[in-house]
């Protein structure tokens, strides 16, 4: 109960922490410390933020990602993760600027060569904001993911492969849409090295 508790609590702070101001590193360290407070010794659990962002002439994206991860076995773990995420393309008249929320659960099995990962992705918040209109909102979309992630011979290498099905309900859009849902079949290959 205490654990279910903890990432109760958790999962209501994450996403407080992700608007309240900017992305720093020691407001999720006095988080982790704060709930640290109210675990076992015996519990293990992890909260990162993580900032991504890439600029170039008339483009700016930035992406954070606050996630926390609960171990329940020595094999099998789950990840609350929140996106939040923004960007800007400039092209003068035809500037728009995108924003999106995302809450995501993923559940991993570890069998010590790979990982195995069942999420659950919920986008309620996607706006997009252009000048000759006011905002848009579009519709509220959900996916279902099985992920496949595989390390190298160093750590620092990982191989990440996922299988995802998204789809949208278009009572959830700021306009009508000619369909009432949809869906989209992904599969999606990322290498990643950490430095």
């Amino acid at each position: 109960m205490r654990r279910f508790t903890q990432s109760l609590l958790s999962a209501c702070i994450c996403p407080c922490l992700l608007i309240a101001g900017p992305a720093q590193a020691s407001v999720v360290e006095k988080a982790q410390e704060w709930l640290n407070q109210y675990a076992d010794s015996d519990d293990t659990f992890s909260l990162t933020l993580t900032k991504n962002k890439i600029k170039f002439d008339g483009c700016k994206q930035k992406q954070y990602q606050l996630a926390f991860s609960q171990q329940i076995a020595p094999m099998f773990n789950i990840e609350a993760i929140v996106h939040y995420n923004k960007g800007l393309l400039d092209n003068g008249v035809l500037s728009q600027r995108v924003r999106s929320h995302e809450f995501e659960l993923v559940s991993w099995w570890d069998s010590g060569d790979y990982r195995l990962g069942l999420s659950h992705k919920v986008r309620p918040r996607h706006e997009m904001s252009i000048p000759v209109a006011d905002t848009i909102r579009l519709p509220t979309s959900t996916s279902a993911g099985i992920y496949l992630e595989i390390p190298f011979k160093e750590d620092k290498h990982v191989l990440t492969i996922g299988a995802l099905r998204e789809s949208w309900e278009s009572d959830g859009a700021s306009f009508q849409l000619p369909w009432r849902s949809s869906r989209d079949n992904q599969v999606k290959l990322q290498y990643a090295i950490n430095f």
